[in-house]
């Protein structure tokens, strides 16, 4: 079991604590309004640069040596993301190094040091981890950027969650702290306490670390292009013996009425190993060994995405097999014995969160962030709407999701023009 509580400090920062007393650990973690949709055409990158400088040295701490290795001290775990939409920074610690924990994620959001020297260490860090996305001509394969540009045509939603090489190197100190002055600021930031903790004690430590940040928003989410009439595809030879898909669909945004039915379609696509695409795909026709359907959602716009490899001899054959599983999805439905058993496994799932304190964490500290709710849609909530969701409310998303002017295809790897031909014809 858990409490929840949530209170505004004096300078508008929401603090929300979740109480877990059976547990170990303690979850300290920001979440911040910031990612790649606020970001311009010349500065591409520059949020998720910010984050990697966020550990490079702070006001305590003159290098990231000495803050990690306060961390490690303390059997101590830090992390940090950046998404399109939101950052997050995280420490877990022993519910004994509750305070120290709160101290050092305060020093890592308090401001940076941005040392020059430090600036281009990350530069080429960043550089390095780009080339995970580039392939062995240098072109840009990350797939999951490719496919947020080719559903959001023009918006903010499709710009690469890196940049690209020329804003990396263009990017400077005065870049950085002009960005995290204008993001960094109370309103736009969520900080969470979940797990095992004493109240007073922490609420205290809080208050007097994170009570001094100072500063307002001044920058809106600019709005997604959403109109679509047919289906979209976007083609990306690179030399690999493999080629990866994706095939998404525009569904739902986060927290939406309709959220739990994509989570179950989810899972009755490609949910787990008895899945009808795993079963269709790769049990009954071997043709490749991982498919996945997920859920990809934003605060306004959301999809659900297929996403697969295979050898590049049976590009096609896999593309067939993934539409045979879709067009007979949105033909047929479901049966209420296959909708049972779904709910009763994600009804599982979301229960599993509850014994978590970072996935407590992520669930509370997403929301405030982005939806800022009067009242909190509670894990447990969301598990007994599960089993009240009915067939027919399934049916009709499907028909609503699995249309073709909903329909986005992405495809990285090798493939001959009349595959893409062909392929391109199975989406109609």
């Amino acid at each position: 079991m858990y409490t929840y509580r949530k209170e505004i400090l004096p300078n508008g920062l929401r603090v929300l604590y979740l109480e877990m007393p059976h547990i170990h650990s303690v979850v300290i973690s920001a979440y911040i309004g910031v990612g790649s949709r606020y970001e311009k055409e010349e500065k591409l990158g520059i949020s998720h640069f910010l984050e990697h400088m966020l550990f490079r040295g702070t006001r305590r701490f003159q290098n990231s040596f000495e803050l990690f290795q306060a961390i490690d001290t303390i059997g101590g775990d830090i992390d940090a993301y950046t998404s399109p939409e939101y950052s997050a920074a995280i420490i877990q610690v022993h519910r004994k190094h509750a305070e120290t924990g709160i101290r050092i994620l305060g020093d890592v959001l308090l401001g940076g040091n941005f040392k020059t020297a430090d600036i281009e260490i990350e530069r080429r860090i960043i550089l390095e981890e780009m080339k995970q996305f580039v392939d062995v001509k240098g072109d840009y394969v990350g797939i999951d950027d490719m496919s947020f540009s080719l559903m959001w045509k023009d918006s903010s939603a499709g710009v690469p969650l890196f940049g690209d090489e020329k804003t990396i190197a263009s990017l400077c100190a005065r870049d950085l702290k002009a960005h995290y002055k204008k993001f960094f600021v109370p309103e736009n930031m969520v900080l969470c306490i979940s797990g095992n903790f004493q109240k007073s004690r922490v609420t205290h430590y809080v208050n007097e670390i994170f009570g001094n940040l100072r500063g307002h928003l001044s920058v809106q989410k600019p709005p997604l292009k959403t109109t679509q009439t047919e289906p979209r595809y976007l083609f990306k030879k690179s030399p690999s013996q493999t080629t990866s898909f994706k095939l998404c669909h525009k569904a739902y945004p986060y927290k939406h009425e309709k959220v739990i039915i994509m989570l179950l379609l989810a899972d009755v696509l490609g949910g787990g190993i008895s899945s009808r695409l795993s079963l269709n795909v790769r049990e009954k026709l071997g043709l490749v060994y991982d498919i996945t359907c997920y859920p990809t959602m934003f605060s306004d716009v959301g999809s659900l995405d297929i996403h697969t490899s295979t050898k590049k001899e049976n590009f096609e054959k896999t593309t067939k097999a993934v539409m045979d599983v879709v067009h007979k999805l949105f033909r047929n439905g479901i049966t209420e014995e296959e909708l049972g058993r779904t709910e009763e496994r994600v009804f599982s799932q979301t229960q599993l969160i509850m014994d978590s304190p970072l996935a407590m964490a992520n669930w509370f500290g997403i929301e405030e962030l982005l939806l800022a709710p009067k009242t909190p849609d509670t894990p447990e909530n969301q598990a007994q709407k599960i089993h009240d969701v009915r067939l027919d409310a399934v049916q009709n998303a499907i028909a609503e999701i699995f249309v073709p002017e909903k329909r986005n295809f992405i495809v990285v790897g090798s493939y001959d023009l009349q595959s893409k031909k062909r392929t391109t014809a199975m989406l109609k």
